[in-house]
């Protein structure tokens, strides 16, 4: 026989809850790997940015050495040849050159060898920032002479000529300050800069310095502004990346061909979610950070369709749930009077009963039905005592309770095996009723046998003196006729068959 779902209040309430958990849990779990994915997408592109940054890196360390080993030493030793250039400001002069794609400035005093030096330099740079179009420039600073050049993609000679205190003065001056500072650390070959911006292009670097110490001389310091903005993807904002120092201790010798999320980590930091990327030979770590509520945000707007599908399933979920316990399963204001009138009327059935009557749910150890005869019977009564008892007589005992007789008798329910039904009878009580009858029959019967003697007895002392009665006025009607006579005979005759007729009823 197939099992049938009963559909009750309980089963469907239950059935709702655990949807309603279900759709709550696939929603936790939609979000989670969303989350989980949109982690690991952006670990995978820190890991990209900073190996993209770390080839930079490398490519302008051995651009450095080729532009101090062979440019500028080569340079020294050379004869000077006929370049031109013009006095902008005091202490401010431009190399005049036919290739534009590169522009040089040189800071400060300085002979011709410098102004060859910087045109090796920038015709060197010119092939090497020919196919870029993000801003680059290089400073070197010169311990021959201490004269600073400045060689960029930039437009210099129309930025310094046009504003007397422009932004170049001003990234010139913090440059030198920041390479004479580094010219000072003995015991600092390499340094890097924090990311940095350049206000009027919306351009993000950082500054790579390298020192080379000259003995008689002062340090020669070479210094590149790296971009970034090619390296990093649309859907990365450039103002929440940062450049710091790795405090975890990364390995030189790390291989940057690591794959994936092996140089990176991702940190809580109330209110962000930081991801962070070790660049390898550097003691550098790029950090990426995003707002929790950003990230939340995004993810909800990822998925805006699902969500919103399941918030619909849970609000018709919530109002099934509702309407089908107000509607159909629970019972109306007109049913639970019924209902409750019916216990009224049970309780007042069980409790009118001249006998003792118990219902008892032995898998939950209470009493479902009783009267005041079985509950002042119960404390003294072995129930299971009785049912196994009962097994061996038929279902009847009899059983003393205070010097009481009781005639017990036990039944199962067909429904619920574990629910007895026992009936207990007071056998004194109705042997007392018993003798009470058969005396009053006794008083009866003898009330009857009193009856007929007396009406026996009537009937003779009245028929003996009716029979002369009766005789003596026949015999005076015979001798003299008369009316008056003859009523008195009749009546006499009539009152005798009324005794008769009691004798004979007396008889019956």
């Amino acid at each position: 026989m197939p099992y049938k779902f009963p559909l009750t209040s309980g089963n469907v309430t239950r059935f709702f809850v655990m949807f309603i958990l279900v759709l709550l849990l696939a929603s936790g779990f939609m979000i989670h790997n969303a989350v989980n994915a949109w982690l690991t997408d952006k670990r995978y592109a820190m890991a990209d940015i900073a190996h993209d940054m770390q080839k930079r890196i490398d490519t302008y360390r051995f651009a450095t050495w080729q532009i101090y080993e062979n440019l500028a030493a080569n340079a020294a030793g050379s004869p000077p040849n006929s370049l031109q250039e013009t006095r902008l400001r005091p202490d401010v002069y431009y190399l005049e050159k036919t290739r534009r794609k590169t522009e040089a400035l040189i800071f400060g005093s300085h002979d011709s060898s410098t102004l060859d030096m910087t045109l090796r330099m920038s015709n060197y740079l010119d092939t090497l920032w020919g196919s870029e179009n993000s801003t680059w420039s290089m400073y070197f600073l010169n311990g021959q002479d201490n004269s600073l050049i400045l060689i960029s993609t930039l437009p210099l000679k129309d930025m310094a000529t046009r504003y007397k205190e422009s932004a170049i003065s001003t990234i010139v001056d913090a440059r030198r300050a920041e390479m004479l500072q580094q010219a000072n650390a003995l015991d600092e070959r390499e340094s890097f800069s924090p990311l940095r911006r350049f206000t009027w292009q919306n351009d993000h670097y950082f500054t790579v310095r390298t020192t080379f110490n000259q003995p008689g001389h002062l340090a020669t310091i070479v210094a590149f502004d790296l971009p970034i903005n090619d390296l990093i993807p649309q859907n990365m904002p450039l103002e929440n990346f940062q450049l710091k120092q790795d405090m975890t201790g990364t390995s030189p010798n790390r291989s940057v061909d690591d794959d994936g999320t092996h140089s990176t980590k991702v940190t809580l930091l109330n209110p962000n979610i930081e991801i962070a990327a070790s660049l390898a030979s550097t003691p550098l770590q790029l950090v990426y950070r995003v707002p929790i509520l950003g990230l939340f945000a995004d993810t909800l707007r990822n998925l805006l369709w699902p969500l919103l599908a399941n918030f619909v399933l849970l609000l018709l979920s919530l109002a099934g749930l509702f309407l089908l316990r107000q509607q159909s399963l629970r019972p109306s204001e007109n049913q639970s009077a019924e209902l409750e009138s019916l216990r009224v009327l049970n309780e007042e059935i069980v409790a009118s009963l001249p006998v003792g009557l118990l219902v008892y749910d032995f898998a939950s150890n209470r009493t479902i039905i009783s009267n005041k005869i079985a509950e002042h019977l119960l404390p003294h009564l072995n129930l299971q005592k009785i049912i196994n008892m009962s097994d061996q007589h038929q279902g009847v005992l009899q059983a003393t309770v205070n010097n009481e007789v009781y005639e017990i008798r036990h039944a199962r329910s067909m429904l619920a095996p574990s629910t007895q039904l026992f009936m207990m009878r007071d056998q004194d009580r109705e042997l007392l009723v018993n003798k009470k009858l058969q005396k009053a029959q006794q008083v009866l019967d003898k009330s009857h046998q009193t009856r007929q003697q007396l009406l026996q007895n009537l009937g003779h002392a009245l028929n003996r003196p009716l029979g002369e009665v009766i005789g003596h006025l026949q015999a005076i009607e015979s001798a003299q006729p008369g009316e008056q006579l003859e009523e008195a005979l009749q009546e006499a005759q009539a009152l005798r068959r009324l005794v008769d007729d009691i004798v004979l009823l007396n008889r019956l």
